[in-house]
């Protein structure tokens, strides 16, 4: 029975694709693609620059103030 289907849709005519289908296409996986990018960037990437960036400016301030640059203690468990 699987063959007499594939048979029968061998013979149907196939329309062509509409004439902008290529452009429509792409148009629409574009604008996807963007905005899929953008909201990584604001979710993602630009919380943790800031952050980072933060840090930076907060050591900056710290060392200006009192001239030490203290970071935390590694692990002590190298005895």
């Amino acid at each position: 029975m699987a063959t007499d289907l594939f048979d029968r849709l061998s013979e149907l005519e196939v329309p062509p694709p509409p004439e902008r289908f290529d452009e429509q296409l792409h148009d629409r996986v574009n604008r996807s693609l963007f905005i899929g990018q953008l909201v990584d960037l604001v979710v993602g990437a630009l919380p943790f620059a800031i952050m980072h960036f933060t840090r930076s400016l907060v050591g900056f301030a710290v060392f200006t103030a009192t001239g030490r640059y203290e970071t935390k203690p590694k692990d002590q468990r190298r005895s």
